[in-house]
């Protein structure tokens, strides 16, 4: 049965609202309840011919226009608004809605364009359900042939209430409220997902690569995927297999891998991915073992071979011309993501990142001593050797500074683009020794691709490396600060263990949200997080590697609204876990439901956030990361809103009454501020289930409900006892109703109840 047919005067109804009162001589209707309220439909009733909105028409003291029927009097059978009878889903506080109209949040608006989620919504809209048609099949599983998902019609989102003010039960609700639920800190993860058919040593990537959702679009409501690399025996440098694997219904899926017999996977280098060609739907790109880059489509397919050949090490992805598609940018070499053409070569670096770095509005191609434009021009040469850079403002001037690793004698310098200095570049530092007191490995060189974030919580970034001989992070005020000693910039250093490659790389995130981010590394032998503030090791896990660039990153892989943690490991060589000799292989996902929100994407080494939006799409005309409030840091997830925002599920019961159909529907709706995955368990009992009610059945959720987005859960009761269908005993319902523990917090449990009586009255 379709629910718009059963009962369109009602679809309307936000579950927000409370109860209207009743007409005179509409005693059937029930008052309003502190508790919740309940709607019965008895048939095709509503705005018909004898209730149509625009018979009457008056103004109130205050001016307001309001429309509905005829005047309210004994015969009225929809709500007193005034002087007025105004059709039931027309009432709306002390107006009567036009015909066009709906309340929502009590004022009267135009419902938008259909939309099946808030994606499709304009900005500071939401889907509203209860205005389309319901579903069938669909929901975050995987697609299925022939599923069609619920539509509603956009709706503006409701303000937020100022601060102290809260909605009651039963009263006018016109502001959603504050709703965060502050995490314990917690540094106690459990392994969530473990890929263990191979052995990897890069960095892999999370991105969006398919619909999961069956909505026609792949955008961040999606499962994103975890692409990365393995290599057969002991060979990270050829023969590598590309992997794309997600997180279904709390399962590895692998969606598919390839193995190309030329131009093979170089399985020790870095990927990354986004969509390269304007085309809906995100690409991969890979280098190669002979030095060029591999672009594949999002099902594995191969796109191009780039004609550069020039070498390939960690390709980045960015729209450097501002036309739309974005390019592929290597070693020396600027790749037209489109057609894998060359559009500009320049001297080769060891890495380059991507930035405006001169103030120009256009990204910039940044490497350890050269800038160049994006059609290669010189920009600056700093006259410095060094191999990984990363970018932020280190003194809040609103310019970037250029902070430098040299691995070949494990120190650190930082410049910046300077037209009036010689090279058109001026440096700040030079010749940090990154190891600090404690040595340094055979040879003497170290030193990984630095992260920028605020380590010790006092707003300026600061830079973490990898150092070989352990890990470091400099205090980013004093490396600007003339006045301080270069050993003095020093923030802290604790021992590690990695002198094979002494390259490794790092990531940042602020798990529990208190304004310190803390840094996640992998060294030989474990996975570790360490506090931002002092370096003390707050996880230590067993995790060998035989070490490359790779890094451990962040991001939410199973849309539970809780950061994880991605890891590769392997076990071709002789390095042991000095816990318990054992070595790991294949790539673990570690998560904590204490953990806050985080993006659903981390798209290359280079990863910094207004680089990528959420869904795979590159800007035309990126945002300096710096300029963002929140960021200025690099290699570092965020909280995308709302740091400590919480669902919160509230219901509305409405009776399916008719000659044919007997049921109750649950209208639950999230006025919280963050979204609650599909699956949500819905009770429905005959009495109070606290006093003795009887349940009669259970249903869920079918899909996610983002803020303010509702779903009408249905169950039929054919055999309903006399005194339910009669009205004498009360329908409950209660939302997330006997379920397990789960990742997501309400910030108000105790509205998840929702009663009332349904009398029928059907006779027979």
């Amino acid at each position: 049965m379709s629910l718009a047919s059963a009962r369109p005067d009602l679809l309307f109804l936000l579950s927000a609202l409370a109860l209207l009162a009743a007409c005179p001589g509409d005693d059937t209707r029930p008052g309003a309840d502190t508790d919740t309220g309940i709607i019965t439909a008895s048939g095709p009733t509503g705005t018909d011919g004898s209730t149509s909105v625009g018979e009457t028409e008056a103004v109130d003291e205050t001016g307001t226009t309001t429309t509905g029927g005829p005047a309210c009097d004994d015969t009225c059978e929809g709500v007193c608004v005034g002087d007025v009878c105004c059709a039931a889903d027309k009432a709306c506080d002390a107006v009567c809605c036009a015909e066009q109209e709906v309340c929502s949040f009590q004022q009267c608006v135009v419902p938008g364009a259909e939309c099946v989620d808030a994606s499709e919504c304009p900005d500071g809209n939401y889907c509203e359900y209860s205005l389309g048609e319901p579903g069938q099949g669909g929901g975050m599983g995987m697609c299925q042939g022939g599923a069609s998902l619920a539509t509603g019609k956009c709706l503006p989102e409701p303000p937020e209430c100022p601060p102290g003010v809260e909605p009651t039960e039963g009263g006018e609700i016109d502001c959603l409220p504050q709703c965060e639920v502050i995490p314990q800190t917690s540094f106690a993860p459990v392994l969530k997902y473990h890929w263990d058919l191979g052995n990897s040593m890069m960095a892999p990537i999370v991105v969006q690569l398919d619909d999961d959702n069956c909505d026609m679009v792949v955008d961040e409501r999606d499962l994103p995927e975890i692409v990365f690399s393995t290599f057969a025996g002991s060979d990270y440098n050829n023969n590598g297999t590309l992997r794309a694997i997600s997180i279904v219904d709390g399962m590895i899926v692998e969606k598919w891998f390839v193995n190309p017999g030329t131009d093979q996977v170089h399985p020790g280098r870095s990927i990354a991915g986004g969509n390269i060609d304007g085309v809906a739907g995100n690409e991969i790109v890979t280098c190669t073992n002979t030095g060029r880059v591999r672009a594949f489509d999002a099902n594995g397919i191969e796109r191009w071979v780039s004609e550069y050949a020039g070498g390939c090490f960690m390709p980045s992805i960015a729209d450097l011309d501002q036309d739309g598609t974005a390019e592929v940018i290597e070693l020396g070499g600027i790749i037209d993501g489109v057609t894998g053409m060359t559009e500009a070569t320049y001297p080769t670096q060891f890495a380059v990142v991507t930035s405006d770095v001169d103030g120009d509005g256009r990204l910039e191609v940044v490497g350890p001593r050269y800038v160049f434009e994006a059609d290669g021009t010189p920009v600056a040469d700093v006259g410095l050797s060094g191999h990984h850079a990363a970018v932020a403002d280190f003194d809040g001037d609103g310019g970037a500074e250029i902070a430098v690793i040299n691995n070949g004698n494990h120190t650190l310098y930082l410049w910046r683009v300077n037209p009036g200095m010689p090279g058109g570049a001026e440096i700040i530092r030079q010749n940090i020794n990154i190891n600090g007191a404690l040595g340094e490995c055979s040879g003497g060189t170290g030193g990984g691709p630095p992260t920028i974030a605020d380590f010790n919580g006092d707003g300026t970034p600061d830079v973490g490396v990898a150092a070989g001989v352990g890990y470091a992070v400099f205090d980013g005020a004093a490396l600007m600060n003339p006045a301080v000693a270069d050993a003095d910039t020093l923030l802290w250093i604790t021992p590690a263990q990695d002198c094979s490659s002494r390259r490794t790389g790092s990531s940042v995130f602020d798990f529990d949200g208190n304004g310190s981010a803390e840094v996640v590394y992998g060294d030989e032998q474990y996975l570790r997080i360490y506090d931002g503030a002092t370096g003390a090791v707050v996880l230590q896990e067993c995790n060998t590697t035989g070490t490359l660039e790779e890094y451990p990153l962040v991001a939410d892989v199973d849309n539970d609204g809780h950061a994880d943690i991605v890891v590769i490991s392997n076990d071709y060589h002789g390095i042991l876990c000095p816990d318990d000799g054992s070595q790991q292989r294949g790539l673990r996902v570690f998560g904590d439901d204490q953990w806050v929100r985080t993006r659903r994407v981390w798209n290359q080494h280079a990863y910094h956030v207004t680089n990528v939006e959420e869904d795979g799409t590159i800007p035309t005309a990126e945002v300096a990361n710096w300029s963002v409030a929140g960021l200025n840091n690099f290699r570092q997830n965020v909280q995308p809103e709302g740091e400590f925002s919480a669902p919160d599920l509230v219901a509305t019961v409405i009776g399916i009454c008719s000659p044919d159909e007997f049921g109750a529907i649950a209208r639950v709706r999230n006025l919280g501020r963050a979204a609650v995955p599909q699956g949500v368990a819905v009770g429905f009992y005959e009495g109070d289930p606290s006093a003795g009610g009887v349940l009669l059945g259970t249903e869920l959720t079918t899909k996610i409900l983002y803020p303010a987005e509702a779903e009408d859960v249905t169950l039929l009761l054919p055999e309903a006892s006399e005194d339910l269908r009669l009205g004498n005993t009360e329908l409950w319902v209660v939302v997330d109703d006997g379920m397990p523990p789960h990742p997501w917090v309400e910030c108000r449990p105790d509205n998840n109840r929702a009663h009332g009586p349904i009398a029928c009255n059907v006779a027979g």
